[in-house]
């Protein structure tokens, strides 16, 4: 935007332009900042998801999608009663919560959070950020 102004100033030391086009165009490329700044946020504060999937023998059998405001609640639940594991398949699974905390609270994070294939059972589980 400082570019455009410069051009703008520009062209009214150059007699190309009056001061109230001069003002009625700086004002105008101001505003049109703004808006392009509060799009800006909107994107950069998009929900995100925690996606789960789970299949068995290559068959659907879980497709949910979890607000991460609820996650992070149920997370801090689970931290309050102490839980450091998951289970999957009877087995526990531990996680290191503060990592998992820390991951989660990083706007700039998407990706696959847990991704196991259990060939035995021919299960995959698969967690990922949205």
């Amino acid at each position: 935007m400082k570019e455009e102004i410069a051009q703008v100033l520009e062209m009214l030391r150059e007699g190309k332009i009056t001061n109230d086009e001069a003002i009625n165009l700086i004002d105008a490329l101001k505003a049109s900042g703004l808006e392009e700044a509060n799009e800006l946020a909107l994107v950069g504060k998009r929900k995100r998801l925690i996606k789960i999937n789970v299949t068995k023998e290559s068959k659907p059998k879980v497709n949910i999608r979890v607000p991460f405001g609820l996650l992070r609640w149920g997370l801090n639940i689970a931290g309050k009663l102490g839980k450091d594991f998951i289970k999957i398949g009877g087995e526990e699974i531990p996680i290191n919560m503060d990592e998992l905390n820390q991951a989660l609270n990083d706007p700039e994070f998407y990706g696959k959070i847990i991704d196991v294939y259990d060939e035995e059972e021919q299960e995959h589980v698969l967690i990922e950020v949205v």
